[in-house]
C-alpha cells in the first residue's frame, strides 16, 4: 500500500471517528437524556393516575366522612355554637370529674373558608380523670382538634395534676357544604 493510499485511508478514518463523536454528542446522548425525562414523567403521571383510581374506588367512603363531617358542623349562629361548645365542655368536665380554672373561648376566621373556635382551658384532676377528659374530647361528635396539652403535677407525688389545653371546633362556611 502507498503512502497516499494510507495517509487517505486515515483522514477517512480520522473523519469516521469525529463523524462518530459528533453523532454521540449532538443526537445519541440528548435522545437518551430525552428518552430518561419522557420515562420520569411517564411514571409521575402513572402514579398520578393510581393515586386517582384509589381515590375512586374510595369515594364513597371519602363522600360519607364529609358528609358525617357537615352533620357534626358547628352552626352558623354564633351563640348556638358556642352554646354546643359549652355543653360539650360540661359533658367531658362531668364524664371525666376534672374541675375547670378558667376556660377562654375565641373565635378565629380563616382565608379558606372555615372558622374555628378556639378554646383556653386550665383545670385540675388526678391523672384518670384527665386522661378521661382528652378521650371524651377526641370521641365526641362534634368537630374538635387538640392542639396543646400541658399536664403538670400540683404536689410531690403526682396525685393531683394540672391541666393546661388548647382545642379548637371546625364552623365550615356554608359555600364550603355540599349542595
Amino acid at each position: 500500500m502507498k503512502a497516499s493510499q494510507r495517509q487517505s485511508l486515515l483522514k477517512i478514518g480520522a473523519g469516521a471517528v469525529v463523524c462518530l463523536f459528533l453523532f454521540d454528542s449532538f443526537v445519541i446522548t440528548p435522545a437518551i437524556a430525552r428518552w430518561h425525562a419522557q420515562s420520569e414523567r411517564i411514571a409521575a403521571l402513572q402514579e398520578k393516575v393510581d393515586r386517582g383510581r384509589k381515590l375512586l374506588e374510595r369515594e364513597n367512603s371519602i363522600r360519607g366522612r364529609w358528609a358525617d363531617m357537615e352533620r357534626a358542623n358547628l352552626p352558623e349562629d354564633m351563640s348556638v355554637a358556642e352554646n354546643q361548645v359549652f355543653k360539650a365542655i360540661g359533658r367531658w368536665a362531668r364524664d371525666s370529674q376534672i374541675a375547670f380554672t378558667s376556660l377562654t373561648p375565641q373565635w378565629q376566621s380563616h382565608d379558606e373558608g372555615f372558622e374555628t373556635l378556639e378554646c383556653r382551658a386550665a383545670g385540675t384532676g388526678d391523672q384518670a380523670s384527665i386522661g378521661r377528659f382528652i378521650y371524651e374530647m377526641e370521641v365526641d361528635h362534634l368537630p374538635v382538634n387538640l392542639e396543646e396539652c400541658e399536664i403538670t403535677a400540683r404536689d410531690p407525688h403526682g396525685s393531683q395534676l394540672a391541666l393546661t389545653a388548647r382545642f379548637t371546633f371546625l364552623r365550615l362556611a356554608a359555600s364550603e357544604r355540599s349542595p
